[in-house]
Order: C-alpha cells, then sequence, then structure tokens
C-alpha cells in the first residue's frame, strides 16, 4: 500500500467517525476549546499509530481507546486547576460516552432527512438560527415579526423536527 493510499484510507475512516469521537471527547471534556485540542492531538495519536489498527475491526472503538488516553494526559497537563475528576469518575463517564454515542450517526442521518422535509420557510428559519451568532431576535429583525412569533415559530418546528426523527428511528430501528 503506498503512502497516499494509506493516507486516503486513514482520512476516509476518520472523517466517517470523527463526529462520534468527537461526541466522546466533549463529554468528558466540558470545555469546547479544550475538547477540540484533544480531537486534534487525538488525530495525530491515531495518524501516527495507524500500521497497528487492525482493518475489518471497529476504527471507533480503537479511536475511543486512543481519545481515552489523551484525554487522561491532557488532564495530568491539567491537574493544577481547581475542579477535577477522579479516575474512577472519568472511567464511568468514558462508558457512558461510547454508549451514547452508539446512535448518533443514526440521529444526523434522519435528522438531515427530516430537515428535508421541512417547508422552504421553516428550513430558512433553521438555517438562520444556527447560523453562527443565530438568534431568535435576529430572524425576528429580519421578517419583520416579533421575537414571540419566531419564538413560537422555532418550537413548533423543533417539535416536527423531534416527532420526524423518532418516526424514523424508530422505523429504522424496526426494519433492522
Amino acid at each position: 500500500m503506498t503512502d497516499q493510499d494509506r493516507h486516503d484510507e486513514f482520512m476516509g475512516l476518520f472523517i466517517d467517525h470523527q463526529p462520534r469521537i468527537y461526541a466522546y471527547i466533549r463529554s468528558l471534556i466540558p470545555h469546547k476549546a479544550d475538547a477540540d485540542d484533544v480531537l486534534q492531538e487525538t488525530a495525530a495519536v491515531l495518524w501516527r499509530k495507524f500500521d497497528q489498527f487492525e482493518k475489518g475491526t471497529h476504527f471507533d472503538r480503537w479511536a475511543f481507546r486512543t481519545a481515552f488516553h489523551q484525554v487522561r494526559y491532557f488532564r495530568q497537563k491539567k491537574a493544577r486547576e481547581r475542579l477535577q475528576f477522579g479516575d474512577e469518575i472519568l472511567d464511568v463517564l468514558a462508558q457512558e460516552a461510547e454508549e451514547h454515542t452508539e446512535g448518533l450517526e443514526d440521529t444526523q442521518a434522519a435528522l438531515e432527512r427530516c430537515l428535508g422535509k421541512l417547508a422552504s420557510e421553516d428550513r430558512k428559519f433553521v438555517a438562520w438560527r444556527f447560523a453562527p451568532g443565530g438568534t431568535n431576535r435576529g430572524i425576528a429583525k429580519r421578517i419583520g415579526k416579533s421575537e414571540s412569533v419566531v419564538s413560537r415559530s422555532m418550537s413548533r418546528i423543533y417539535g416536527s423536527l423531534m416527532k420526524c426523527i423518532s418516526l424514523q428511528l424508530k422505523f429504522e430501528g424496526g426494519a433492522g
């Protein structure tokens, strides 16, 4: 296998699993900037040790173990800060995080399908609301309506998305 093939294989696997790896790290590291740093370090370690990964096994589980060690290393560096969880708590949180990220990819895929089913105006509202700095107040100014009208609309849209996602996941779970 050429270096380029090896790199492409790693990048494909990492990109496919990155949302779950990040969710796992984020559940163990409370500050986003710190979690971002740990994700970068984890990616670097995974790349350096990629020849140790056994093809046909679960990349995400291998990545979780590596991320767990990176989280522990990060915690050691930050040990002088006031609030730190003990290793036992970290072990429990890591196990919980791994279990809770299991359905994340399915949920994200269901969300994308459900967003596609929304009316175009509702999709615009969601895009505006979740754009960097997006607020209900900003949408209200944009469309010339009150913030309470936008809040009610967003609540209706969220409810619709939650119902759709739930049905999608139930259907997929029942089909499997």
